[in-house]
């Protein structure tokens, strides 16, 4: 039984990046030695096991083989006869395909650290072909790592991939994952564009001669996410569907649609200026306090921006108003009537505090 480091952990490493998980994998072992040696095991197409300790995941090294459609369409041998060459020939990229002994030598048998070094994304063998979310990993790997370029025979590839119609077969949370997964989501756009696939995997999209090439990002992909979907989705309904979104990215993205041009050119000094405010921060909801938080600080991160002085107080000072107990007793359109005239002079009142200072 023999264990090595494997995959992104390696890679990261040769690549100067801190790693965000490590694999392993096992050499020469049962899924009856593993569990004797305390690993929990998880996973149902394949044996993966938890370590007692770390919580970190070692497989079996294993073989593929095409058995049906999409990603799912595989066969697995994981008798402990499977060597480490063949267990890194089913990777998809040489550059995901390095080991790492315990001894901290490095099994490279698909030249991978040569690809790092000419920062190029090549295929381990044309068993890359069987697997269609590997277009989409492919796609993340050259938004992710600058500067590497997809090799001419992967793009080759990767080009009949899309012709087989095998892509059709992921689930929109897979596509979703790798999209999420992208760090720049333009070049993740423009690398499905290049292979015609943008509008299939990514339906809802304006063209993309069309899109919004700059991106908002401070490091929150809730943030990043919502802002490129309001930028470059023109239907926000069947985007959402086909990729099954998340409901706060996409709450988050409506909410820009409906009220970001609105906040970044209000005026206070206009004589409507009351009236506007009230009815903006009606649409804000101003009850979904996280939701508004990020709202705000996408769009308090555009210059010129007035609101971005005194509209957090004034929501404060909304949020802790408490109706007259005398006003309690009215009809609701009583009610109604004066929580919005007590909100317009709440208002009114900071617009003038702040022309004054402004002045």
């Amino acid at each position: 039984m023999k264990i090595y480091l494997v995959g992104g952990a390696v890679r990261d490493e040769l690549l100067g990046l801190p790693a965000k998980e490590k694999d392993w994998v096992v050499v020469g072992s049962t899924p009856d030695e593993m569990k004797t040696k305390g690993f929990k095991q998880v996973g149902k197409d394949f044996p993966v096991f938890i370590h007692p300790k770390t919580g970190e995941e070692y497989a079996l090294a294993r073989t593929e083989r095409k058995s049906g459609h999409g990603y799912t369409g595989f066969e697995f041998d994981t008798n402990p006869n499977v060597t480490l060459e063949e267990d890194l020939a089913r990777r998809d990229l040489t550059i995901n395909a390095i080991a790492q002994g315990e001894d901290g030598v490095l099994i490279d048998p698909f030249d991978g650290q040569e690809d790092i070094k000419n920062k190029c994304l090549r295929h381990v063998s044309d068993a890359f072909s069987e697997d269609p979310l590997r277009v989409l990993r492919v796609a993340r790997f050259e938004t992710n790592l600058k500067l590497f370029t997809v090799h001419e025979d992967t793009m080759e590839i990767v080009q009949e991939i899309v012709e087989s119609g095998e892509l059709e077969y992921l689930t929109p949370e897979r596509i979703w994952l790798e999209f999420y997964k992208s760090n720049h989501i333009y070049r993740f756009c423009k690398f499905l564009d290049k292979i015609n696939i943008l509008d299939k995997l990514l339906p809802g999209c304006v063209p993309f001669s069309q899109f919004e090439p700059d991106e908002f990002n401070d490091g929150s992909k809730l943030k990043n996410i919502s802002y490129f979907m309001h930028e470059n989705v023109g239907d926000m309904d069947i985007f959402c569907e086909n990729l099954k979104v998340p409901n706060e990215y996409r709450d988050l993205a409506v909410m820009l649609n409906n009220c970001k041009e609105e906040y970044i050119l209000f005026n206070p000094s206009n004589t409507d200026a009351c009236d506007k405010l009230q009815s903006l921060i009606k649409k804000l909801d101003i009850r979904k306090e996280d939701r508004l938080k990020e709202f705000l600080e996408i769009c308090n991160s555009f210059e010129n921006n007035h609101l971005n002085y005194f509209l957090g107080d004034l929501i404060k000072e909304i949020r802790s108003y408490k109706l007259k107990k005398e006003d309690q007793i009215k009809s609701d359109n009583e009610i109604q009537k004066i929580v919005e005239n007590d909100y317009k002079v709440l208002i009114q009142s900071y617009l003038n505090n702040y022309l004054k200072k402004s002045n």
